[in-house]
């Protein structure tokens, strides 16, 4: 998801290439799309992001770089750069996601997003709870 403000649109960095498609309701053909339709825009449209992890980036850069343009995200995007197909994309896609952990805060956070940032109402203890599923294979109680 991103968002279009003047002539700006807010989104990831190349050197991370695209979101996970794992999540709830997450499909990679559909962020393919999505991603390519924010390339379309006009060359010089600044994409500016909510994460940067330089540490990581395979172009040496040691700070957060706050955009990248249009033109910048379809030469190098390791993702969505042009000449990348959507079965190459979902193929890329679902293989880096099988490897990677669930977020520590994901339950939480789908909660709250869920109810648009409320909070959940008042259990009859007074209390605002929100709920985490315990995954305990076989052990019985």
């Amino acid at each position: 998801m991103g968002y279009k403000i003047g002539g700006r649109r807010f989104n990831f960095l190349v050197d991370l290439g695209s979101a996970r498609a794992d999540f709830p309701g997450g499909c990679a053909e559909s962020l393919f799309r999505s991603g390519r339709k924010l390339l379309t825009l006009p060359e010089n449209t600044k994409i500016c992001v909510g994460h940067d992890y330089p540490a990581q980036g395979s172009d040496g850069q040691d700070t957060p770089l706050p955009f990248m343009l249009v033109q910048q995200d379809r030469e190098k995007n390791k993702h969505l750069k042009d000449g990348m197909t959507v079965e190459q994309f979902v193929t890329q896609r679902q293989k880096r996601d099988a490897t990677l952990a669930e977020p520590k805060l994901i339950r939480q956070s789908l909660q709250m997003n869920i109810r648009a940032g409320r909070l959940p109402k008042l259990a009859g203890t007074g209390h605002r709870m929100l709920l985490i599923p315990l995954k305990l294979g076989n052990v019985a109680w």
